[in-house]
């Protein structure tokens, strides 16, 4: 994928939520994209003090004029170009809203730009965003998404199905059919980061990534990556997931290896995480803090634990 200068660093502008403390949304993204070698312009959604698992939350959140008023200092001055745009919580419709109209316009303006969204929704049939958020996503950002990397959960309500955490002989044709509905919502690329296998009638033990690829109107390149369920609960892994998935789509120009590498090192920043982490604290009933800055090591070495396989 092409920068916008043969030898220039290539530009991201990423737009999510920031802590103070720990590791979610933009202190994830920031800290993986610079230390391979991408220069990133952030956007905070909210600015907290911790992430919203923690006993008390105190900051702020982006309004809609404020949102409005960044983007115009930004286009005023000229520093609107860039490759990549990624995009991760939002919380409103209304931000939703001007973020799109803007990532229209910066791809209007320089073509080359890809779009890497990740639709925060919610996980395990919750909701973490107002349900305005989900007609956005689906009539605005998605069809100018290149990427977009769903949870199995956020992949069924874009696509309009009930969710259902019943096993069924079909369950596995369903999921490849769900990827090929949200084709043909806009994204070239579609990545549902993890699904539980048991659901789909495979070891309990097992985790997997689905990953779809539009070749031509109607045929696709489609896998699936298996890799194992950590006894542990974690914060910010979607939003690394993300990063980890544009850096090596930036490098490799391949979803399938990007993909490789962005499990497989994820999971090795887990086994780290549990390896130096204490106790989840009275504090922090969502999960352990990534420890990112002393995973530096394994994020650069770019190591593949776990191999594709792909759909018959």
């Amino acid at each position: 994928m092409p920068s916008t200068k043969s030898n220039q660093i290539p530009r991201v502008l990423s737009i999510q939520s920031h802590v103070v403390h720990g590791f979610v949304g933009n202190k994830c993204a920031a800290f993986i994209l610079q230390l391979y070698g991408f220069e990133v312009d952030l956007i905070n959604s909210v600015h907290f003090s911790n992430h919203t698992g923690y006993k008390t939350v105190k900051g702020t959140r982006l309004r809609v004029d404020e949102l409005q008023s960044i983007f115009e200092g930004l286009l005023a001055n000229d520093i609107l170009e860039y490759d990549y745009i990624l995009t991760g919580y939002m919380g409103s419709g209304e931000l939703l809203h001007v973020v799109a109209e803007h990532v229209k316009l910066i791809k209007t303006k320089f073509p080359h730009v890809k779009y890497v969204c990740d639709p925060v929704i919610g996980d395990n049939n919750k909701l973490y965003v107002d349900r305005s958020c989900i007609e956005v996503y689906k009539n605005e950002l998605l069809p100018l998404a290149d990427i977009v990397t769903p949870n199995d959960f956020e992949i069924k309500l874009l696509i309009g199905e009930q969710s259902n955490d019943t096993h069924t002989e079909n369950e596995d044709n369903s999921i490849w059919q769900s990827l090929r509905t949200l084709h043909s919502m806009g994204p070239s690329h579609i990545i549902i980061s993890s699904i539980s296998a048991d659901k789909i009638g495979r070891s309990e033990n097992i985790l997997q990534m689905r990953a779809s690829s539009k070749i031509s109107n109607d045929q696709y390149q489609t896998f699936r990556i298996d890799f194992p369920r950590l006894e542990s609960s974690f914060t910010g892994t979607g939003d690394s997931f993300s990063a980890l998935i544009l850096a090596w789509l930036h490098k490799e120009n391949n979803l399938v290896c990007a993909c490789e590498k962005a499990i497989s090192i994820l999971h090795q920043v887990l086994l780290k995480t549990i390896e130096l982490s204490k106790p989840i604290s009275i504090h922090n009933t969502c999960g352990n803090e990534l420890c990112l800055i002393e995973s530096k090591t394994i994020i650069e070495s770019g190591q593949i634990l776990f191999r594709a396989v792909f759909d018959k």
